[in-house]
């Protein structure tokens, strides 16, 4: 354990009551992991990786909360895990809670944590990628079956504490050159996309981030709005009933949330929805840039309003609710194209 390192995490804890533990992990010059690793042994336990049969276990865990967030966004989802399966390096949950896309490869690390309140003690699995960051947590609520987060925990507890190796941070955007006499082809071809998930073989073909496409597509596909765009759509979703879908993630998971908004806040840079099932946080003054989408699929056009950070890193997404196989509803239409 690194000793100096704990007791500095306790001086700032005493200078900074309420601190989380990621903001005290970026005071301090250290990721979260690295924090955790100090309280190992004192509510702080190194899981297995065996991730496949973590998340087979999930169902049993009964209502939970489960939290994904990337650097400018946090998202907050709960209820049960229902219909799980893994294929794979990939785990899909398609609950009409909690709904999730997991990319296992970059499960690096896990730790099953006690932490006391004054409400008593508050239990989570925690999951973090080669960098130290966080990719998922699951906390456990008052009506979660802490019979089977025990039996979980010792199922799933290392016998030895593993061995950390934080990598350091590296973009995952390569500056890309893209060639102008391609731009009718790139077109024509995104014009031809069946399906909303085609789109990332169109990235592909042509070498391309999602910003960049998202540019060259401007004013045909894509239209570029203002960045207070997010939270005045969604206010125009909550006064009109207006169901939505809201993606956040990162590179080890993907959460949504399908269903109405209703109460939402602005707090200093903050923009939050805080419906007892659902909470979002988002940073309002990290969004860098506002995209309206339209993709064709064998259903229709499917739009999207999609927000990108400084680094060109996608925040968010914020779609109508619709499921495959059914063309989006009119009313949705009709918001986003208001913009």
């Amino acid at each position: 354990m690194n000793v100096a390192l704990a007791e500095s995490w306790e001086k700032l804890k005493l200078d900074v009551p309420n601190l989380r533990i990621r903001d005290a992990a970026k005071q301090l010059g250290v990721s979260e992991v690295e924090l955790l690793t100090t309280r190992f042994g004192n509510g702080v336990y190194s899981l297995k990786n065996e991730w496949p049969v973590f998340l087979r276990e999930t169902p049993t865990l009964g209502y939970v909360m489960v939290l994904t967030r990337n650097e400018c966004c946090v998202h907050e989802r709960k209820g049960e895990f229902k219909n799980v399966t893994v294929t794979g390096n990939m785990g899909l949950v398609t609950g009409d809670d909690i709904d999730l896309r997991i990319f296992f490869q970059h499960w690096v690390y896990g730790f099953y944590v006690e932490e006391k309140r004054e409400s008593g003690i508050l239990r989570s699995f925690q999951f973090f990628d080669s960098n130290g960051e966080s990719v998922h947590k699951i906390y456990a609520t008052g009506k979660s079956i802490l019979k089977a987060w025990e039996n979980l925990k010792k199922l799933m507890i290392a016998e030895e504490s593993l061995k950390i190796e934080i990598q350091e941070s590296v973009s995952v955007l390569n500056a890309k050159t893209f060639d102008a006499t391609r731009s009718n082809e790139f077109l024509n071809d995104w014009s031809n996309l069946k399906d909303t998930h085609d789109f990332f073989g169109l990235l592909k073909k042509y070498d391309l981030d999602r910003k960049q496409a998202l540019t060259f597509a401007s004013e045909k596909f894509t239209k570029k709005v203002k960045n207070d765009t997010f939270a005045k759509l969604l206010k125009e979703c909550s006064d009109n009933k207006q169901e939505v879908m809201i993606f956040v993630g990162n590179i080890g998971v993907i959460q949504i949330h399908t269903g109405l908004v209703s109460r939402l806040e602005t707090m200093g840079p903050w923009f939050n929805v805080l419906d007892p099932d659902f909470n979002l946080h988002l940073r309002q003054d990290l969004v860098s840039e506002t995209w309206i989408v339209d993709k064709p699929t064998v259903d229709g056009i499917v739009s999207s309003l999609e927000l990108f950070a400084d680094d060109g890193v996608l925040i968010l997404q914020l779609f109508g609710k619709r499921k495959p196989g059914q063309a989006q509803l009119e009313s949705w239409e009709k918001l986003i194209h208001s913009y």
